[in-house]
């Protein structure tokens, strides 16, 4: 039979499906009993519908509410760091620290920008070291929350973080904090090189008291002050990443040997700090001379030394400390005689980062340090932190994951981004002035 037949048929036994009467008409009866059946479907779809609706309301209600009180106990936070009453202040502190890293708030925090930050500043300045400590990691958090946006705060940030990181009388902890904050501030609110190279000199100031003695003997130091060399020494290094080519080639030259000599310090942390700047030195130099270092005596000697750190088995270590040492100076030594770079990949949700080399690797420790266990948190919803690591505008609520990258195309995005980031700090600095100073 014709396909056209067939069809017709079809269309015929469907109609008398429907009506149940075969070609006999509808009576009113009939009509009735489907409208009545019609009626209560609709009016059940409905309810479902209504239903379905009702609970997003509520639950639209229920975030709004909550988002509501968790302003109101932030705002309540930020009134009360200025209470007469020290434990007061920290109890307020710690709170906001707690905000701050645990959640993206930079649309609130710009509202009130320059009362938060002034109110942090007097709690650096006059308050005692834990307060001291709190109120400086509450201006890394802002800084990390606010990006740019703290730039009219920045000159006044600097300037009171910088007297306590260098007055030798204040808590040591405090100085270390302050040195921290200082060079995150200083990474995420200005583009002035004047600025960082200022910065970086006043830092270097302070862990160059680790290097050798004129007698060559290594200096004695209590763990604070380890602590103190090590944090001023990392924020150094953060520093370096933002430095432009001619300044990395000088730092090269001048500081590989001189860290060199903190690789004998009996504290192992800032022995590893003193490593990673030397891999951060050589990664960058090569990138600007992809001959640099190459097989010369002082790269040798230093490949030596590496290596002994990379495989030291010595009992006056604990076996933690060991293990440590031992992964980060591999890293470090395939870096300076070899070229490679580290790479790791972090997940948060449904997306990950890949951070390959030094300088990304720093960049990655410094927020990390700051936020904590928020640092997922942040990534996902901080539009400043992703478009800092090329991740993107944040994810939709919901959204799939998406096909990842080949490590090709994450190469070529990286070096694309890294080039456009440096024309745009080489553009708002001055390097006339710079160079004239050398």
């Amino acid at each position: 039979m014709p396909k056209v037949n067939r069809k017709r048929g079809t269309q015929k036994k469907a109609q008398g499906v429907g009506t149940g009467l075969g070609s006999r008409p509808a009576t009113d009866d009939e009509n009735s009993t489907g409208d009545n059946w019609s009626t209560v479907s609709v009016a059940s779809d409905d309810s479902s519908w209504c239903e379905s609706a009702s609970v997003a309301d509520e639950q639209e209600i229920e975030d709004t509410t909550e988002q509501e009180n968790f302003e109101d106990r932030l705002a309540e936070c930020i009134e009360g760091i200025a209470s007469k009453s020290g434990p007061q202040r920290n109890k307020f502190l710690e709170g906001l620290r707690k905000a701050f890293s645990k959640k993206y708030i930079a649309e609130f925090l710009d509202k009130r920008k320059e009362t938060v930050s002034d109110s942090l500043l007097r709690c650096v300045r006059k308050g005692k070291s834990d307060e001291v400590v709190l109120a400086a990691i509450c201006l890394s958090l802002l800084a990390v929350q606010l990006g740019e946006e703290l730039s009219p705060q920045y000159p006044n940030i600097q300037a009171v973080l910088t007297t306590v990181m260098t007055d030798k009388s204040a808590s040591v902890k405090a100085r270390a904090e302050c040195a921290t904050t200082l060079a995150m501030c200083c990474f995420l609110a200005t583009d002035d090189f004047e600025d960082t190279q200022t910065i970086m000199s006043s830092l270097e100031d302070i862990f160059s008291q680790c290097y050798r003695k004129g007698d060559g003997t290594m200096p004695q130091m209590n763990p604070d002050l380890s602590l103190l060399h090590n944090r001023c020494l990392a924020a150094w290094s953060l520093l370096v990443t933002t430095s432009p080519p001619f300044f990395v080639e000088k730092l090269a030259m001048t500081h590989i040997s001189l860290l060199g000599d903190l690789l004998h310090s009996s504290d192992t942390e800032l022995r590893i700090t003193a490593g990673e700047a030397i891999a951060l030195l050589y990664d960058m130099s090569r990138c600007i001379d992809e001959n640099f270092g190459g097989d010369d005596e002082a790269t040798q000697r230093l490949c030596v030394q590496l290596k002994e750190l990379s495989t030291e088995s010595t009992k006056h270590m604990a076996k933690k400390d060991r293990r440590t040492q031992r992964s980060c100076f591999r890293d470090i030594l395939r870096t300076v005689e070899a070229g490679e770079v580290p790479e790791a990949t972090i997940r948060m949700g449904i997306e990950s980062l890949v951070v390959e080399g030094w300088q990304l690797k720093k960049h990655y420790d410094a927020f990390c340090q700051v936020l904590g266990s928020g640092i997922n948190i942040h990534l996902q919803e901080n539009v400043m932190l992703r478009d800092f690591f090329n991740l993107g505008p944040p994810l939709p609520v919901g959204a799939k994951p998406t096909q990842k990258l080949s490590k090709v195309e994450r190469n070529f995005h990286n070096n694309v981004a890294n080039k456009a980031r440096t024309k745009a700090r080489a553009r708002s600095r001055d390097k006339r002035s710079v160079v004239i100073g050398f």
